[in-house]
């Protein structure tokens, strides 16, 4: 009989060495291609919170107060429409057979299609149609035009954020590593987009002549200001067209065909056998109430929701401040917000270090302290050193890349591997877009008997600081609540749970015709009970 050979490997390492870089190649397709998902909605939002505003006010010639509503309007749009998309796509993905890898994926696409759909034909026709020339003087059909638009854009642009973050989860499959990978991928994409955009909206303002200001409905000032007018609509259409044609390439081709490829082709690279989630369905209604039922889910709402409001009131009201506060020509408006997001952009080379050195919830931290500080430096710039406003944006730039970041990815790790993260990614989308409507409302209906220039500066240099204060004791309390081992022991079940006594409380899981329950969707289910008990 001959004696094994001990010291010769039972395996080569050459041939599991090329087994995971092939595995790793695979992996790197799918999130280059998860990535080119949101690039539609990414250059929409760009041009919607920088230049929708000022569009409105100096080149659709709109009052304050309308322009504010058609803005609230979007928001409130976007609040409502954002956890009912939730439910609709965690539905729609609990029909997944889960014997057949990647088809919670393909279950959540057609909700990404529909709302890239509507995006692509409802967000041209804000700046393409000049409503004004159209309908004349008539304020009131002008305002009906522009609120048309923005409702449908608003139920695409939301159909698509919800339907693509919902996708992490299925393409992570319990790897926080990869949840954390295409978190990043998803925000550089975001920051290549809207640096994109300001780069075309540069060179578009800049060649603008001087005969911007020759049209009898100019709104120009002599306050050295270069402000924008109805005769820079052109600029706007063109900038319009570029969004859109670019987005239908990456969103509706690239990643509608690509992602479909990917998930057939490399679909056990989506299935993780040790999963407590593997072959079972909970309901979505069950899920969703369960998660009303965890108070760190209410935690982390407030945190992304002032993450994304610090992150909207900035980019929304930069381009006032640099024509009213600071005096800056309009090709500001498109520098400016450049330098902001070219820095986030180098950020995000050093943000996975950062996050892997101290935590998410100490970069979330440190990031805050980046925004602050880069909001005070806003407000005491003077006018006539209004060039020390690109520091400012660099700095602010890269704080808050690593704030997203951190943000999405405790967003992430708060759902793991628990159903419903489509209700999750709306209920927070709901109170993030709700309060930016409500907030920027608020801002152009008040009146703080100042001018201009001062009310501008405090927009962006003071308000922040209190939206920061909330989202600091909000990463506290996250940090605090709940022990994460309880997301472990969740994660860990097994089987022999159920040999515990997990086997008799039914939590989302479907009887079969005879009464009877599998034993996963008992053991999985009951877990899932367990572990928003332990929230509770």
């Amino acid at each position: 009989m001959s004696e094994v050979n001990e010291d010769k490997p039972l395996i080569d390492a050459a041939i599991v060495d090329e087994a995971n870089e092939r595995e790793k190649s695979k992996l790197r397709q799918i999130q280059i291609l998860y990535g080119t998902g949101h690039i539609l909605n990414d250059l929409c939002a760009a041009s919607w919170f920088s230049y929708m505003l000022v569009f409105f006010e100096r080149v659709a010639s709109l009052s304050g107060a309308s322009s504010g509503a058609l803005v609230l309007l979007g928001q409130v749009v976007d609040a409502i429409t954002t956890p009912l998309v939730g439910i609709g796509c965690d539905v729609s993905a609990s029909k997944a057979d889960p014997n057949v890898p990647g088809d919670t994926v393909h279950k959540r696409l057609p909700w990404h299609l529909f709302g890239s759909i509507l995006v692509a034909v409802s967000y041209p026709l804000l700046f393409i149609e000049d409503a004004q020339f159209t309908y004349g003087s008539s304020s009131t059909a002008v305002v009906l035009w522009y609120a048309t638009f923005v409702t449908l854009f608003q139920i695409g642009w939301a159909t698509t954020q919800i339907s693509h973050l919902a996708l992490i989860p299925d393409l992570s499959v319990g790897k926080a590593s990869r949840k954390t990978s295409l978190n990043a991928t998803r925000y550089a994409a975001t920051v290549l987009s809207t640096v994109a955009v300001y780069v075309v909206a540069w060179a578009l303002l800049g060649t603008a002549g001087s005969d911007d200001h020759s049209s009898d409905n100019s709104t120009s000032t002599d306050d050295g200001s270069s402000n924008l007018s109805r005769a820079n609509h052109g600029q706007f259409k063109i900038l319009a067209t570029f969004i859109t044609s670019t987005g239908i390439l990456f969103a509706l081709i690239i990643f509608q065909n690509g992602m479909r490829f990917v998930t057939k082709k490399y679909g056990e690279l989506l299935v993780d056998p040790e999963s407590p989630t593997n072959g079972s369905n909970a309901k979505a209604k069950d899920s969703t109430r369960m998660w009303l039922h965890c108070k760190k889910f209410y935690y982390v709402g407030i945190m992304y929701m002032c993450t994304r409001l610090m992150v909207n009131m900035t980019q929304t009201y930069l381009a006032l401040y640099l024509l009213d506060s600071l005096k800056m020509p309009k090709t500001s408006i498109a520098t400016a917000p450049l330098v902001l997001y070219a820095s986030s952009l180098l950020g995000t080379a050093v943000i996975g270090g950062i996050v892997k050195r101290v935590g998410d919830s100490v970069s979330y931290a440190i990031a805050i302290g980046g925004c602050l500080a880069a909001s005070a430096g806003l407000y005491s710039i003077p006018e006539d050193n209004s060039w020390t406003v690109y520091p400012a944006a660099a700095l602010f730039g890269i704080s808050s890349s690593l704030l997203m970041v951190s943000c999405l990815s405790i967003v992430a790790k708060l759902i793991g591997d628990l159903p419903g993260s489509a209700f999750v990614y709306g209920a927070f989308s709901f109170s993030d877009k709700l309060s930016s409507g409500a907030v920027i409302m608020g801002i152009q209906t008040i009146d703080l008997n100042v001018s201009d220039a001062q009310f501008y500066r405090l927009v962006v240099g003071v308000m922040p600081a209190f939206v920061a204060a909330l989202a600091l004791i909000s990463v506290i309390l996250c940090s605090v609540s709940p022990d994460p081992s309880s997301w472990e022991d969740y994660q860990g079940a097994r089987s022999p749970a159920a040999s515990r006594g997990y086997g008799t409380i039914n939590a989302g899981c479907s009887d079969d015709d005879d009464g009877s329950q599998s034993v996963i969707s008992i053991v999985h289910n009951t877990r899932l009970e367990d572990h928003f008990t332990e929230c509770e």
